[in-house]
Order: C-alpha cells, then sequence, then structure tokens
C-alpha cells in the first residue's frame, strides 16, 4: 500500500467518523429533549392528524374581577403540540389524543402552562357551566365545558 493511499483511506475513516459524530446527537436526542411535558405523562402530537379524539373545553380566568388573558400556544413548541394546548388567548382549549379513552384534568393544562391552579395570597371560586365545583384540579376535561375560575383576594390572610 502507498503512501498517498494511506493518507486516502485515513482521511476517509475520519470523514465517515464526523460524520457519525455529529449525526448521533440528531438520532439520540428526541426522546431526550423534544417533548418537554413528558414527565407529566403528557405525549407530543405531531399536528392533528391520527387523533383518536379532539375536543374544546372553554377557560376563563378572572382576578380580582378583571379577566385574565390565557397565552396563546401554551403546550407548543417548534417541534411538539402538547396533547393539551391552545393556539390563541381566547381561552379555547385543543385537548387532543391518539390513544381513545385517555383522561386530562384542569391541573394538567396548568402544568403544561407552568401556572398555579391555586394562586398564593387569593381564593379561588371555580364552576364548571355555571355549577360551583369544589376541585377543579381533578376534573375530567370534557367537549364544550366553560370552565371559570374567580381568584379573589384572600382577606383571612395576614401580612407580615
Amino acid at each position: 500500500m502507498t503512501t498517498t493511499t494511506k493518507i486516502v483511506l485515513i482521511v476517509v475513516v475520519l470523514v465517515i467518523l464526523l460524520g457519525v459524530l455529529f449525526a448521533l446527537p440528531r438520532f439520540t436526542a428526541p426522546d431526550q429533549f423534544s417533548n418537554p411535558w413528558k414527565e407529566l405523562g403528557i405525549d407530543c402530537l405531531e399536528g392533528h392528524q391520527n387523533v383518536a379524539y379532539h375536543i374544546h373545553p372553554n377557560l376563563e380566568i378572572y382576578v380580582a374581577g378583571q379577566p385574565q388573558s390565557i397565552s396563546a400556544n401554551i403546550g407548543v413548541t417548534n417541534n411538539c403540540m402538547a396533547e393539551i394546548h391552545t393556539h390563541d388567548s381566547t381561552g379555547k382549549l385543543h385537548v387532543e389524543a391518539v390513544t381513545a379513552g385517555k383522561e386530562f384534568t384542569l391541573q394538567k393544562f396548568f402544568d403544561i402552562w407552568g401556572e398555579k391552579l391555586n394562586r398564593e395570597g387569593y381564593q379561588m371560586r371555580a364552576t364548571v357551566d355555571n355549577q360551583e365545583i369544589k376541585d377543579p384540579a381533578n376534573l375530567i376535561l370534557k367537549d364544550g365545558q366553560q370552565f371559570r375560575l374567580d381568584y379573589t383576594l384572600d382577606r383571612t390572610t395576614k401580612s407580615s
């Protein structure tokens, strides 16, 4: 084998190794980094196709009597759409899953949003379809439900 052949062979092997090293993270990283809600038991959707169901509850939030907007694109990243997400700031929640019968709670939406359902320093009154409920966190989301959360200052807490 000539010196030129050896050099060409070494260069080819190095190019192949570099290619594998740069390509490897692309094949191993998606499971680790693409679904920020995996530990919550929330799957990523690849769009609105192949879903077993798709429902739309609505959520209104009032703080001290003032309406609060619900952010657009909650649960939406560049490469993942959570099974509970928003597209706009109207309060319309999109609940979708590829697994039929999978249930989601209002708490799961707040977990995805990164907000607290129970706000410190406030009392919360929750209604669904104008009926007061005691445990909104564990309420199963259903199509067409009208959620309203009213937060009022908690007058029972003492300031230090």
